[in-house]
């Protein structure tokens, strides 16, 4: 059973201080910053270096996108917000929300990190948030596990929350209402504390009904964070998260045999000529008591002693609690001549960690170069139980779980939960419990050999240790093992200076991460007893900026190799082995362009070509040359905003261009590529800006991701839809 996490009495900790009387909110003039586009080589994300690297010093695609950024493209949700960024697909089953696809690599390849700390891998952790509470997102392209350990083989993306700041006190506060009963709530606050601290305080609320019928969804985020410096040198953090979230979660749209379609569409190309029917595509065939829902709280504390000018000595601990529930129908297959056969899952989180990082950060000179090193320890200690329940796939459980394929009205979906008979059979119904307790060293250094010259290098050293115990409850069956791994990661990069304005760089690393999914929580016993999969990365790329820095441009080449893949063995197809081979390859570029004092443009292009270089799976059937589901080859996005002169007016556009994408590693279910397009109009008020905003312009019908089911099922993106919002700040 999922337990609700009790919210701490954390304002009372904060300001309950002798200092509170000291409290002053001052009025601040708010103004945009001067490059709020992406990419802004001047920017300084910390997910690319722990050495204070800008955009244009790391050897590697770095990427910011700010609050400002957000805002302007609408970006409401996590998924939305990375869907602009280059390269950058997003979407997942609620099964897994808020999943990301780049370069090749999709869910737990990709490492999601909240104010540079790392939870666990993506695919088991993210959930639905909205931005409001964030101050800015950072990414950095291909393999990061030298940085946040296991698992970072595409990418590492950052969610940095705001925080408190002496120097910029104030309120601000967002409302929005648009299409499908969506609203949303946003209001921060800034104060400074006597003469050395400051506190800030987020809050978000988004609710709505979704563009598919019985799909509510409620998201609640509460931020929080307290900053004071102890002494001249000494400077004490405190920041705490709380979110929940719940929904009555949309698995996917299922095919339909053409022949049986009422209204068939071509926005998908099946082997078997089922196709997407337009009559069910915003259809849930969700059981009625369906639940997606979870609870989290994270404390982080952070300690930072500036023990002389070039050295620094931070200790940064953090514990982290969440309880996740999930009991749905994911699986929906067509079945002749007007039903829908599902499955039934229901699974629960129970999940703790507990961190702690010191590292010791030095700024000096070696023989006449400027250097700069920090080395560190950090221990994670992951507790995690979960309770997991599958229907059995029996005929007389398919058959209670079907429904009419045009079933309209709550009731006639049926509800489940209480009927034991459906997960009968081994396997069917399970506790696990799993201990993960992690030691790591880690390493980083950029030395700057000359004026132009610069070389970036880092090794990580992890000591992992898995133990995993399972209770099968319909056999009584207790199995349990132990599993321990010693991975190194290591970069080595270079950046050549051209002249200020540009620079080249070339960098190779390498990662490692749990073989199948790339998810440690959930390693069986016959996986665990493989090596980790192994990946490496080249990167070759050029920063520019030019027009007097009017204009900022990145072009970026890679090759990315992971071994170590999970497939059947060539004589005897029942045997697992891990001589399965991954790869990809491909080009990024991406421009921001202030083309007058009134017009901004940025964009842009990525290609990749990725695929299985060796994999067979059952059957003896072989998928290399094929490539890995939900990897779109070309994402292209682009902006212009415009500011009408004499006029409190803003308006802008924005264009977005996927291709085509599979469903699932036979490639035998494609998703079409498709292009979308939103506009907006802000009006700048004398106390805030009023914004009206069109999404989906053309009302295009489309997929975008795999269902839960990625043989027979793909999720539908919403139609055109509207948005009025209102900001100010105070």
């Amino acid at each position: 059973m999922v337990k609700h996490i009790a919210f701490p009495g954390v304002v009372v900790l904060v300001v309950s201080t002798s200092t509170l009387a000291q409290v002053s909110l001052q009025a601040v003039e708010v103004t945009a910053t001067q490059q709020d586009q992406s990419p802004s080589l001047q920017a300084t994300p910390a997910v690319g270096s722990r050495l204070g690297l800008t955009v244009r010093e790391t050897p590697a695609s770095a990427e910011v996108i700010t609050q400002e950024m957000m805002e302007r493209r609408g970006a409401r949700t996590f998924e939305e917000a990375l869907r602009g960024s280059v390269g950058m697909t997003a979407g997942g089953a609620p099964g897994s929300p808020s999943a990301a696809s780049t370069r090749g690599f999709t869910g737990s390849f990709i490492t999601y990190l909240f104010d540079g700390d790392r939870v666990a891998v993506a695919s088991m952790v993210s959930r639905p948030q909205d931005t409001w509470n964030y101050e800015r997102i950072e990414l950095l392209k291909g393999p990061a596990s030298v940085l946040y350990g296991e698992g970072a083989i595409g990418a590492a993306v950052n969610f940095v929350t705001k925080r408190p700041d002496r120097n910029n006190p104030g309120a601000e506060a967002m409302q929005s209402y648009g299409s499908f009963g969506t609203a949303r709530t946003g209001v921060g606050l800034g104060v400074n504390v006597g003469e050395s601290s400051a506190f800030r305080l987020d809050y978000s609320h988004q609710q709505t009904d979704g563009h598919v019928d019985r799909n509510k969804q409620r998201y609640d985020n509460l931020t929080m964070g307290f900053t004071t410096a102890l002494t001249r040198d000494l400077t004490f953090d405190l920041t705490m998260d709380y979110a929940n979230d719940s929904a009555r979660s949309y698995q996917g749209t299922p095919l339909v045999p053409r022949t049986y379609a009422l209204q068939p569409t071509d926005i998908v190309s099946d082997s078997t000529g089922r196709v997407v029917d337009r009559s069910i595509a915003f259809r849930n065939y969700n059981v009625d008591d369906a639940q997606m829902s979870a609870h989290s709280l994270w404390t982080r504390t952070k300690l930072t002693w500036q023990i002389a000018p070039e050295w620094k000595l931070r200790n940064e601990l953090s514990y982290y609690t969440a309880d996740r529930a999930w009991r749905n129908s994911e699986s929906y297959a067509f079945a002749a001549p007007q039903r829908i056969v599902r499955d039934l899952v229901g699974i629960t989180h129970d999940h703790q960690i507990l961190t702690d990082r010191l590292d010791l950060t030095n700024t000096s000179s070696i023989a006449g170069m400027k250097n700069r090193f920090v080395a560190g320890l950090e221990y994670t200690k992951t507790d995690f139980s979960s309770n997991r329940d599958f229907s059995n796939g029996s005929t007389a459980a398919n058959n209670a779980l079907s429904v009419g394929e045009f079933a309209t009205f709550p009731g006639s979906y049926a509800a489940f939960a209480a009927n034991p008979a459906l997960y009968a059979g081994a396997g069917n119904r399970s506790i696990f419990n799993a201990q993960i307790p992690t030691s790591s060293l880690f390493l980083e250094d950029a030395l700057s050999v000359s004026d132009r010259w610069t070389i970036v290098g880092g090794l990580r050293q992890d000591y992992v240790k898995l133990d995993r115990q399972n209770l099968d409850l319909n056999t009584r069956a207790l199995t349990s093992f132990t599993q321990k791994y010693k991975p190194t990661s290591g970069r080595l990069g270079v950046v050549f200076a051209i002249d200020p304005d540009t620079s080249v760089y070339a960098q190779y690393t390498n990662a490692s991460a749990p073989v199948g999914t790339g998810n440690l929580l959930l390693l069986s016993a016959a996986n665990g007893a493989f090596s980790l999969s192994k990946g490496r990365q080249l990167e070759v790329g050029l920063k520019q900026s030019a027009f007097d820095r009017r204009l900022d441009y990145t072009v970026a080449a890679y090759k990315i190799e992971l071994d170590n893949v999970l497939s059947r063995d060539f004589s005897n197809s029942t045997l697992t082995v891990n001589s399965g081979k991954q790869s990809a390859h491909g080009i990024e570029f991406a421009a921001a362009w202030k083309a007058t004092r009134d017009l901004t443009l940025s964009g842009n292009l990525a290609w990749v070509d990725a695929q299985f270089d060796q994999l067979i799976e059952a059957g003896n059937v072989s998928r290399a040359g094929n490539t890995p589901p939900n990897v779109p080859k070309t994402v292209a996005n682009l902006w212009a905003d415009y500011k009408v002169p004499g006029w409190p007016v803003r308006v802008g556009a924005g264009v977005n261009r996927t291709g085509y994408s599979y469903a699932n590693n036979a490639n035998t279910l494609r998703m079409n590529g498709f292009t979308t397009a939103t506009a907006y109009a802000t009006w700048t008020l004398p106390k805030g800006e009023l914004t009206f905003r069109v999404r989906n312009l053309t009302d295009k019908l489309y997929a975008y991701w795999s269902g839960a089911n990625a043989n027979n099922q793909v999720m539908v993106g919403a139609p055109r839809s509207f948005e009025v919002s209102y900001r100010a700040a105070f």
